[in-house]
């Protein structure tokens, strides 16, 4: 869990964590710089609760992915999962995810979640059942706190060092290194979607994600260009 400057939420988020009816996990927790207080609560947390882990920062703000990636580095598990801290998991998200994983021999899964944004009604995104690479070059339907890898499969993947999707260019990698994700259909988490936020920025989203598919998934200017143009139909189309 990358965590900067989220006092107000970030408590929220690890309660959702600790709430799981799946109760053999761990939380590593990344600050990046906070200055709100978000260190000590969540140093608080981890005094009454050994399985949640912090990460202090000294420098400057390093950016989510690198603070993704010091988590990752430290963490123990099996399956890696993501969570940001103002967003929640439902009870039975890592129970149920981890479940299907095991039982349909699957080494990366998604779930659909809820989306909750400013003054607006929440709706939910749901992802295909099945989602190849090839699928996922025409839109990201994966949430990234709905994701989970078995890196005993897998192994320990890293995100790109990036300033936005990457997510999105660590799902393709992963898809690279198995056949397809699965993708299911109850929702498992509630992402918060805040007016303003940097994936909120259409124009700015739209040419990070053109620049990811050239330098992380390899495709060239047109190809790029042609996914691009399916993606903002596809999320015109989904709203």
């Amino acid at each position: 869990m990358p965590c900067k400057n989220a006092a107000a939420t970030i408590a929220s988020a690890i309660a959702s964590v600790q709430a799981q009816t799946l109760h053999n996990w761990e939380l590593v927790v990344a600050d990046d710089g906070s200055a709100d207080g978000s260190q000590e609560i969540v140093a608080q947390l981890a005094k009454g609760d050994p399985r949640i882990k912090l990460l202090d920062h000294t420098g400057g703000p390093s950016g989510a992915s690198a603070a993704r990636n010091r988590a990752l580095d430290q963490a123990t598990g099996r399956y890696i999962a993501f969570l940001d801290a103002d967003d929640l998991w439902l009870p039975e998200k890592l129970e149920t995810q981890i479940g299907e994983m095991q039982a349909r021999s699957s080494a990366f899964s998604c779930s659909a979640y809820r989306v909750r944004r400013d003054g607006k009604a929440d709706i939910v995104r749901r992802p295909p059942a099945e989602i190849t690479r090839q699928a996922l070059l025409n839109g990201n339907r994966i949430g990234c706190l709905t994701a989970v890898y078995d890196s005993a499969l897998l192994g320990k993947q890293l995100m790109p060092d990036i300033p936005l999707r990457h997510d999105y260019a660590l799902w393709l990698h992963l898809l690279t290194l198995t056949e397809a994700a699965l993708g299911l259909q109850q929702v498992l988490a509630i992402h918060h979607r805040h007016t303003g936020s940097l994936s909120s920025n259409v124009g700015r989203a739209s040419l990070a994600t053109w620049n990811m598919l050239r330098t992380e998934a390899g495709l060239n200017p047109l190809q790029a260009s042609n996914t691009l143009v399916r993606h903002l139909l596809g999320r015109l189309f989904r709203g």
